[in-house]
């Protein structure tokens, strides 16, 4: 039914939207590479806001200021598609909701025709190999269309120097 940022920072939900499920989740893998992190999020054409509107994919997982970015990728489970020339842009906007941390950070522009049924699309935005300064959300944003099909994951890899 309803949210706001309390004056601690913290986003509070009520109602009917405090039990809504996550399709985001953290996980750690102290046997990858020691401390490594990864940050795994479903999502479809039909979680994203109308083109142009970043929108935030997980109000519960947050990537903290500090962590160093290896590496992001989209992998795709089902083609997507547009009427139009639809891309995609994911970034990352601070934990006041309102603050753009990096938008295009993880990646900018990703064509439909890159986003083909079981492709992996390597993130090559400014914010990866980089330390975040910052706590961030991912925020993905269709560009130019809206999409009319397709689903996959989004995978941040991050760990704490």
């Amino acid at each position: 039914m309803g949210s706001w940022l309390n004056s601690d920072g913290l986003y509070i939900k009520y109602g009917p939207t405090e039990t809504v499920t996550s399709k985001a989740g953290e996980y750690a893998d102290a046997n990858y590479y020691g401390s490594d992190h990864f940050v795994e999020i479903d999502f479809s054409y039909s979680d994203l806001s109308a083109f142009g509107t970043n929108t935030i994919m997980s109000d519960t997982v947050v990537i903290p200021g500090g962590a160093r970015i290896t590496k992001t990728e989209i992998y795709v489970h089902t083609a997507f598609t547009s009427s139009g020339s639809a891309t995609l842009t994911y970034g990352l906007i601070r934990t006041d909701r309102s603050t753009e941390l990096d938008y295009d950070g993880f990646d900018a522009t990703i064509a439909k025709g890159s986003l083909t049924l079981g492709a992996t699309v390597a993130g090559d935005g400014a914010l990866v190999n980089t330390t975040l300064a910052n706590d961030g959300l991912l925020t993905v944003t269709a560009g130019t269309a809206n999409f009319d099909t397709g689903r996959g994951k989004i995978r941040i890899f991050w760990y704490m120097p």
